[in-house]
């Protein structure tokens, strides 16, 4: 395990090299990547309900620090008017720590609810699961897999897959740092799992987090540079904040919906940023891919309907960094929540939604085979209680490191 603080950003190098097998030969048919949100939030918290836990794990706290400053004040001032005097003034700051400790208290409310409901989201279940569907790809570029503070409390899933994964060749293992303030409850999420030599990696905490997240979790970027034969690979999988306005916060105020479209534009800056400093040469080849969040839409005519989010990734991943989205269209919709369509066309068919994205750089190396995968159950599966994998569609590529010839086509399949 190597340890490294660049300077000017929050970053950290962890890789994990045990029981490293002898080096496996560059991949014929191209080294298979894929990005996957795992959607397995830290011990006891539940996507479905995660809001709720949040909340009410905020109001519990504040509630229970108003009661102690309370009964302090009471026995120091013997006036009720002094007595109250001092808890308005005190009620901001009861409020704002309820605030920061919301979502680290939401995990244990978390199991509380799974006690009464026996309802769960299954999370070793479907990482066993997750660790059999993956197992023929070379690299997995993973998003959502988190742990929390404090530690020693968590059940560590993140551990847990990496030793479901290592059975099946995955031994080089590029970890996130641990969570950086403001967070106190998780980290960024991310992983990059390799059956190739991780030889760097490093993590961005971006600095620009929305303020109503940003106690409970790093949003970031985790870099790691990997050895495939003779030739370097640099692999970025990121989880940048959501859009809101249509989805976790519709009908609030704008300003706080906007001030989460202002977070995410200043971490696609950052991103810009890291990316092409962490480019060491402009030979070795370099995949983006990860939960962009940025929904970029389309109506059913072809016109683009959130022209702030397309602007967002065209200006930093393709006008800026000079990467290849592969040439795929995003829609908007319902349910399966994420999906890249082939065509044009299929926009105009379709209403589905796509936040997962992958880029690759076209003048050092061929994506081809590029599909969606759907992580529906199977039939022993369902019988467990969970009918999916995860709400996101995996996205897969082929990176053919040799061009064979010229880059400006892209072999595209249908979505699985």
């Amino acid at each position: 395990m190597t340890h490294r603080q660049a300077e000017g950003f929050s970053m950290t190098n962890w890789i994990s090299r045990e029981s490293i097998p002898p080096p496996l030969p560059p991949p014929a048919g191209g080294l298979k990547v894929i990005s996957v949100n795992l959607c397995v939030a830290c011990t006891g918290m539940q996507n479905r309900i995660l809001p709720i836990l949040c909340i009410v794990g905020g109001v519990m706290a504040g509630t229970a620090i108003f009661g102690i400053l309370l009964g302090v004040a009471c026995q120091i001032f013997s006036s009720w008017g002094s007595v109250a005097l001092v808890m308005v003034v005190l009620l901001p700051l009861v409020s704002l720590i309820g605030f920061m400790f919301g979502g680290l208290l939401g995990g244990y409310l978390g199991y509380v609810n799974t006690f009464f409901t026996k309802l769960h989201d299954f999370k070793s279940e479907r990482l066993k699961a997750f660790s059999e569907a993956l197992k023929d790809y070379d690299v997995l570029m993973l998003q959502e897999l988190y742990t929390t503070s404090p530690i020693k409390f968590d059940k560590r899933f993140d551990l847990e897959f990496i030793e479901l994964c290592r059975k099946h060749g995955f031994v080089y293992t590029a970890k996130p740092a641990p969570r950086a303030w403001p967070s106190i409850s998780m980290g960024t999420g991310l992983m990059i799992l390799s059956k190739y030599p991780v030889v760097d990696s490093e993590t961005l905490s971006f600095k620009h987090q929305y303020f109503a997240e940003q106690f409970g979790t790093n949003r970031g970027m985790l870099y790691a540079k990997i050895n495939v034969g003779e030739k370097d690979v640099d692999l970025f999988t990121l989880h940048t904040t959501a859009s809101m306005g249509e989805s976790l916060l519709k009908g609030f105020p704008d300003w706080l919906v906007n001030a989460a479209d202002i977070a995410r534009e200043g971490q696609f800056a950052e991103i810009g940023q890291f990316v092409g400093s962490r480019r060491t040469s402009p030979s070795i080849p370099i995949c983006v891919a990860g939960d962009f969040n940025a929904n970029i839409r389309f109506n059913k005519d072809g016109s683009i309907r959130d022209q702030r989010a397309a602007e967002i990734i065209t200006n930093t991943m393709v006008d800026g960094l000079k990467l290849k989205d592969m040439g795929w269209k995003v829609t908007y919709g319902y349910s399966p929540p994420d999906l890249i369509l082939t065509n044009l066309e299929a926009i105009k068919m379709q209403h589905l939604v796509g936040e997962d994205l992958i880029f690759v750089d076209p003048l050092t190396c061929l994506g081809k085979n590029f599909r969606s995968v759907p992580w529906l159950a199977n039939e022993e599966q369902k019988k467990i209680g969970f009918t999916h994998l995860s709400d996101h569609l995996a996205l897969t590529v082929d990176l053919l490191l040799e061009k064979e010839e010229s880059l400006d086509g892209v072999d595209n399949e249908k979505s699985e």
